[in-house]
């Protein structure tokens, strides 16, 4: 599964996802622009090293839409077809989020304990930086010991795979595309 995140304008980014026999999604514009590192890059570097599979991207993997994607419009597809397709690609994305279990959950917890733990490395010590480390606190101390110890152990290749991500983002200019092939956080092509 090859994963575009495009930067589609000055303050915008959208997804483009292809996979092997199911169809093209995407997402327009897609939501938590940031300069640095857009909201569901960041998804997808905690998903993959943490390996979750029912995370975000591993419901699309499996040929689910996470609830957020929808097929892509034109392609070689009828209007009959593209609709057909996109009611499947629906339910079975429901069914996906339905039987995800705790993965879900975990992948938005870490992705905002890794987000906000790389980001304080850079910013000011301000009142609004203390009460984010605050509550990424609270947030880390709802998770299992077995949980805490994985993004524990992950850290180190989280943070290596956000800076050089990071980089090649802030480096994109806009129409420009970094594409990852899911789970690997290296750029392709």
């Amino acid at each position: 599964m090859k994963v575009h995140f495009i930067r589609s304008g000055d303050r915008r980014y959208s997804m483009r996802i292809e996979r092997a026999d199911a169809p093209v999604l995407v997402m327009d514009p897609a939501p938590g622009f940031d300069p640095d590192l857009p909201h569901d890059m960041v998804h997808f570097v905690v998903e993959a090293a943490l390996e979750l599979k029912t995370g975000v991207f591993g419901q699309i993997a499996a040929g689910g839409d996470a609830g957020s994607f929808h097929v892509e419009a034109g392609g070689a597809l009828s209007s009959k077809e593209r609709q057909r397709a996109a009611r499947k690609q629906v339910a079975k994305g429901a069914k996906l989020i339905k039987s995800q279990g705790r993965e879900g959950e975990l992948s938005e917890l870490a992705a905002f304990l890794f987000d906000i733990a790389w980001r304080s490395r850079s910013r000011p010590d301000t009142a609004a930086q203390r009460a984010a480390l605050g509550e990424a606190e609270r947030t880390r101390g709802s998770l299992s010991a077995d949980e805490r110890a994985r993004i524990d152990a992950a850290r180190p290749h989280v943070f290596e795979a956000f800076d050089r991500l990071s980089k090649a983002w802030r480096a994109l200019p806009v129409g420009g595309a970094l594409s990852l092939e899911w789970p690997s956080v290296q750029p392709i092509g």
